[in-house]
Parts: structure tokens; sequence; C-alpha cells
């Protein structure tokens, strides 16, 4: 359902938010789930007012039973100091927000101020876990992704999102058998699992088009660091795939018993998007 937009980018309200809703008030926890949902759409806010600062552009901003999600564009392209700081925004929110309710004096508001003290130092310290979807799986893949391909930082990061998401589930089937309804565990662990096929496939794409475009990535940054590799003309161009990064430049010197050629990147996707040639030494034989 969309609600408007906050500074270019379309607010939302997911659709299991108004069951849910309903079924708080239900319970007579209704005041705490507007705490809670005021507590994620300033999170969110955080995220989107950082990624101004840092020039990425928000394209949607989404309210969730339990939390939200701010859509950037294209995140698996960022630079890993922009994921970081973009994903640490949000728990900075909370805990400023928590810091405030706890220094506020006595009051009416002294039950709110609890509550919102204690949901969003937990939303803080939940979305800080290093496993994605959250903030901390980002952080995660941020800093993995200067040692290793976009895509295969996402792996580790969605695998820990499925470990987490386990324990949610545990969590949930806890309490129920403890007799007591408790939603929050069981949505997030279905959120966490849903979310973790758009992840992957988000970043492999992502790690793929800054592959191809990098004459005109070159171009703009006017310098890129440089990999040189060293293989033989039977390596298969498949298996030079894992070792392609975004933000980097690639050369690939092919040895054998005649002597050197060096076969550039881009002769390599050519080779590989035309078909026809399979190994390092076919592409060197017919040229670059």
């Amino acid at each position: 359902m969309r609600l408007g937009q906050i500074g270019g980018a379309t607010v939302r309200l997911n659709p299991l938010a108004l069951p849910m809703m309903g079924l708080a008030i239900w319970l007579g926890s209704g005041q705490a789930l507007v705490i809670l949902s005021v507590s994620a759409l300033l999170h969110e806010l955080g995220h989107a007012l950082a990624a101004r600062l840092l020039r990425v552009r928000v394209i949607e901003l989404e309210l969730m039973p339990v939390g939200g999600a701010a859509r950037l564009d294209n995140v698996w392209k960022l630079r890993p100091g922009q994921l970081i700081g973009v994903a640490l925004a949000g728990p900075v929110v909370n805990l400023a927000i928590a810091l405030v309710c706890r220094a506020l004096p006595p009051g009416p508001w002294d039950w709110a101020a609890a509550q919102a003290a204690r949901q969003n130092a937990a939303l803080m310290l939940f979305n800080l876990l290093p496993a994605l979807p959250l903030d901390g799986g980002r952080i995660l893949s941020g800093l993995l992704a200067r040692r290793m391909p976009p895509a295969a930082a996402a792996r580790v990061g969605v695998r820990l999102g499925f470990a987490t998401a386990g324990a949610l589930l545990l969590l949930a089937a806890r309490s129920l058998a403890r007799g007591r309804l408790n939603l929050s565990p069981l949505i997030a662990a279905l959120f966490m699992i849903l979310s973790a096929q758009s992840e992957l496939q988000s970043a492999g794409s992502a790690a793929l088009a800054s592959l191809m475009e990098r004459r005109e990535e070159l171009r703009r940054e006017q310098v890129l660091p440089a990999r040189l590799f060293a293989v033989t003309p039977e390596t298969e161009l498949n298996s030079l795939l894992p070792v392609l990064r975004p933000r980097q430049a690639h050369l690939f010197l092919c040895l054998d018993g005649e002597g050197q050629r060096f076969v550039s990147e881009e002769a390599v996707w050519r080779a590989l998007l035309e078909g026809g040639k399979e190994t390092v030494g076919d592409v060197a034989r017919f040229g670059q």
C-alpha cells in the first residue's frame, strides 16, 4: 500500500502490516506496536538521510510489521564505505532515540518512554546481527566485498540470515509451547527467508553489470586498481568469473611453452557472451 513520498522515495506499507496491527490491537498490544512502527519509520529515515549524504539514491521505504526496509538503487554496486555508512545510520538513529527516552524526566509519558527505549534498543541490537537482509549483514558484506566478489559476500550474509531465521523460529515455537503467542520472531524469520533469494540475485546482477561497464567505470573514475592473474591456455573461461570484482580492472597473462600473451578482461567477457570459445587459449589464439 502506497502511503506517499519522502525525499523522492516512495513510502509503502507492507501487506502484512495491517493484519498484524489488527491482531496486536486485539491482543492489547496496539500502543506498543504504534511505538514500534514509528521507531521503524525513523530507522528507515536514518538510512535515507545517510544515503542522500553519501549520494546514494533511495527508491523506496517499506514499513513492515516488525521493522522496515530501505531499498537503495543497486545496493550491491555501492562502494563498501557507502554500503557500511548507509547501513549503520538506522541503528544509530535507534540508539539516539533510546538514549533520549532514557534521559527524559519523570512524567505522564513514563510508560511510552520506557517502551520506546526498550524497543529502539531491541531494534538496534537485532539490526546489527551480521545476517542479511539486516543492517549488520550489509555491514559484513561491505567488509567482505573488499576481499571477495559481492555475490560471494552476499552468499555468506544469506547463510547467516538463514541461521538467524532458524533461531527466530525456535524462539517463536518456544513461546508458543509456553502458551504465549509472539508473532514478532515468526514474522521476522519469514521476512529474512523470503528476502534471501532476492539478495543473492541483486548481488549477482549488480556485480555482472559493474564488470560489463568497466570501460565506462574507468572513464568516470579516471583510475581503477588492477589485478594480474597468471593462467594457462587450458584455463576455462568460466573459472575466471569468481576472481572478477567490481571497481577493479583485471588482466590475464597466458603462459605456455611458446611464450606469453596478455588477455584482457574485455576479451574474456566478449568470448563468454559470443560463445564458441571455452579456454583462455582460444581467446589468445584468435586474438583480442
